[in-house]
């Protein structure tokens, strides 16, 4: 009986951060929208599944006339001071599209974090700072799977009280040659959080650890742009890559 009393206390007086109980939640996607920039005009297309890469135009089209598909996914943050965040992660997978994705060079796409705001908007599909770089080949059934930690920008995004949204776009990064579409299903963000501070309020805004190799860090998390700003900022980026 004293055995037992003095394990209870010695419980009553253990540190309370080691006995801290975790919960990991699934997110689903609040927005999911996918864009196609076609090489012969201006603007993009909202389409209605989400894919990636380049699409080929057929019936005789001249090779690289076709569409640069990009695929944006939004999810609202479940509220929680950021100081009790453990860690988040998003993932996603694809598919090599049917008839469209050819060659053995590799099909390498940039992922993208920004502070969204749950609706649909082309904007969306170049916002952001990179978070992960990932590749795949026409004949991976099951390609980008790696989860990706994006813990830095979900605790900078999380708040206690209210409504937040952080969003990923997934765009292609290489100049391949020919044909190189996947089909990509619904990502899903995973967020663990604890019922306590697992980290101290000054830790929880400070700047996170350096990301990857090759991606940007996400400490200053860039606004998406409305189409009007969008427009202005092609034409700018048009006038100096003409000089």
């Amino acid at each position: 009986m004293q055995s037992r009393a003095a394990w209870l206390l010695a419980v009553a007086l253990a540190p309370t951060s080691g006995l801290a109980a975790e919960r990991a939640i699934a997110v689903p996607p609040t927005v999911k929208s996918s864009w196609a920039f076609e090489t012969h005009t201006t603007g993009a297309r909202l389409r209605p599944h989400q894919a990636v890469g380049f699409w080929q135009r057929s019936s005789g089209a001249k090779a690289g006339v076709g569409a640069n598909f990009v695929s944006v996914m939004e999810y609202q943050l479940p509220e929680a001071a950021p100081a009790r965040l453990r860690s988040a992660s998003f993932q996603f997978s694809g598919k090599p599209a049917h008839l469209q994705c050819a060659g053995a060079e590799p099909v390498v796409i940039d992922v993208y974090a920004y502070a969204a705001d749950g609706k649909a908007d082309v904007g969306d599909a170049k916002a952001g700072s990179r978070v992960a770089q990932l590749s795949a080949d026409c004949s991976d059934k099951a390609a980008f799977a790696r989860p990706i930690d994006v813990t830095a920008i979900v605790r900078q995004l999380a708040v206690a009280s209210g409504v937040r949204f952080v969003g990923f776009n997934i765009r292609k990064a290489n100049n391949r040659q020919g044909p190189g579409l996947f089909d990509l299903s619904a990502g899903k963000l995973t967020v663990v959080l604890a019922d306590q501070a697992v980290l101290s309020p000054a830790a929880a805004k400070a700047p996170q650890a350096a990301p990857a190799p090759g991606a940007r860090p996400v400490a200053a998390v860039e606004p998406k742009l409305s189409r009007k700003e969008l427009l202005r900022k092609e034409r700018r980026e048009f006038v100096q890559s003409d000089r």
